[in-house]
C-alpha cells in the first residue's frame, strides 16, 4: 500500500518530467554545479508536488539527497546516485546498457522508490 502511495505522489512528476528529461550521457557532460543543480532541483520539485499529501516523506527525501553523511563529502542520496551512475557506466561499456536513452530524472525516482518503500525498520 505505501509503494502504490508514492508511486501515485510520484506520477505527476515523473509526467512533468517527462519534457525536459535529461540523459545519463548529457548529464555526465555537464560540470559539477550544473549536475548539482540538476539534482537539486528535480528532489525540489518531486518534494514540493509531495509535500502537500505527506511532508513528512517529502522532508525524508530531501534530507536523503541534502544532508551530507557524517566524514563524507555528501549525502546518501548522492553517493547512491553516483554508484547507479557508475553501475551504468560499467554496464555500457559492456554494451548492455546505453546511457544516452537512461533518464536521470527516472533513476533519482527509482532509488527514491527503493529508499523509502521499505518498511521504516529495514532502512538505515
Amino acid at each position: 500500500m505505501k509503494r502504490f502511495l508514492i508511486l501515485l505522489t510520484l506520477a505527476p512528476v515523473l509526467m512533468a518530467g517527462q519534457a525536459r528529461a535529461t540523459t545519463l550521457a548529457a548529464f555526465e557532460a555537464q560540470t559539477a554545479a550544473q549536475q548539482g543543480a540538476l539534482v537539486s532541483n528535480f528532489v525540489d520539485t518531486m518534494t514540493t508536488d509531495l509535500g502537500a499529501k505527506n511532508p513528512q516523506l517529502a522532508q525524508a527525501i530531501r534530507d536523503y539527497f541534502a544532508k551530507k553523511q557524517a566524514g563524507k563529502p555528501v549525502s546518501e542520496g548522492v553517493e547512491r546516485l553516483a554508484v547507479e551512475m557508475m553501475t551504468v557506466d560499467e554496464l555500457a561499456k559492456e554494451g548492455k546498457a546505453d546511457p544516452s536513452k537512461i533518464q536521470v530524472e527516472a533513476m533519482i525516482v527509482h532509488i527514491v522508490k527503493e529508499k523509502f518503500s521499505q518498511p521504516q525498520t529495514a532502512q538505515k
